[in-house]
């Protein structure tokens, strides 16, 4: 291999260089633009979940009394649905009564 042949060489090896570290800042630029995209977005995502933390801080000491009067209701519900249960009875009993005998 002659001098100019080895001084080529290493300019073209240079200038692969150049393509690629130009190519790699390039691509680089783009990951950053796009990260910060997603930055800005989960921002807002955080900021929303921030602001339902907040507006829903009061349910927290609320619910365990909540808890209480809806098993209260859901035990009257249940004594109320018995009652109808036999007064359903009861009824149908006395409208076979009333009906008189079948003939």
């Amino acid at each position: 291999m002659t001098d100019g042949q080895s001084i080529l060489l290493t300019a073209l090896s240079c200038v692969a260089l150049l393509v690629l570290l130009v190519v790699l800042a390039m691509a680089l630029y783009r990951v950053q633009a796009s990260l910060e995209r997603i930055n800005v977005h989960a921002g807002k995502i955080l900021w929303g979940v921030r602001a339902i933390e907040r507006e829903t801080d009061g349910l927290r000491d609320g619910l365990p009394q909540l808890r209480s009067t809806l098993t209260h209701v859901v035990e009257g519900a249940g004594v109320i649905a018995q009652r109808l249960d036999s007064a359903d009875r009861h009824l149908g009993v006395a409208a076979d009564a009333l009906a008189g005998p079948r003939a």
